[in-house]
Formats: structure tokens, sequence, C-alpha cells
């Protein structure tokens, strides 16, 4: 190993076969540079739209928690019966609702889409139902299945 080193240390190149040697490491490393800056580039900026999202996600939930919710709502008169008809309005599949007191019922949602889910959550609470407990299990990329009780 050692003596092809020598060997090629003894190689002798020409001046010009030296510069075309030289010009062409360059050029990689400048291919190489500007490669990587433009890969670092669109991830800062895939970072920078995530963030954005997240803080907007934020600010949207920050200003639910802010605004005053009335106990009166539209869910009051037949509790169990809004519930179902909201949920079907998001696109949610109800398997199965047991009212636990009067005011009070325990909801099975199966395989629905999570963002449908949420903003389901987003209505309801807008109306005054509090969500009291939850457990959401991924069955899919982006189906989940819940069960969770909510209270008026």
């Amino acid at each position: 190993m050692l003596d092809l080193f020598r060997n090629i240390i003894k190689i002798r190149i020409s001046r010009q076969n030296q510069i075309i040697f030289a010009a062409f490491n360059l050029c990689l490393l400048i291919y190489i540079l500007s490669s990587s800056l433009m890969i670092l580039k669109n991830n800062v900026n895939n970072l920078k739209k995530e963030n954005e999202i997240n803080l907007n996600r934020i600010e949207f939930i920050a200003a639910i928690e802010e605004q005053e919710i009335n106990s009166k709502s539209a869910f009051s008169s037949n509790f169990a019966s809004s519930v179902n008809s909201s949920a079907r309005d998001n696109k949610l599949k109800i398997d199965r609702t047991l009212p636990i007191s009067n005011n009070e019922i325990s909801i099975w949602i199966n395989e629905s889409n999570f963002i449908d889910l949420f903003n389901w959550f987003l209505e309801i609470n807008n109306n005054g139902v509090e969500i009291t407990k939850m457990s959401i299990r991924r069955i899919s990329k982006e189906t989940v299945s819940a069960q969770l009780t909510v209270k008026l």
C-alpha cells in the first residue's frame, strides 16, 4: 500500500493536465456546494411554511379559548340528536352513542378523517359542548377512530 502511494507521488503530470485537474475539482466543489445550498434553502423554506401553519393553528386555538361560549346553544334542545347530526354534517361515522346522564353522552367514531374530526371538535366546542374524555387511535395514514365523552 505504501509502495502504491509512493508510485502515485512519483508520477509527474504536465502543467496543462494539472490545471485541467484543478479546474475539474474546483467545478466539482462548486457544484456540490451549490447543490447543498439549494437543498438547505428548500428545507428552510419548508420549515418556515410549517412554522407559519403551526403559528396560525396556535393563534386560532388561542382565539377560541378567549371567546365567551354561550351555555345555551343550538345543542341544548335535543343534545344527542344535535351531536349526531352535527357529526354527520362533518362526514363522521358515528358507530354508537351511549347516554351517560341527562347532559352527557359517550360516542364511538370509526374510520374518519382526522381533519374532519378536528373540525367537528371545534364546531361542538363553539356550541358549548365540552369534551370530558377522549381517546383517538390512528387507523391508517389519514383515518382515525375515536371514543369520547361529551357534556353540555
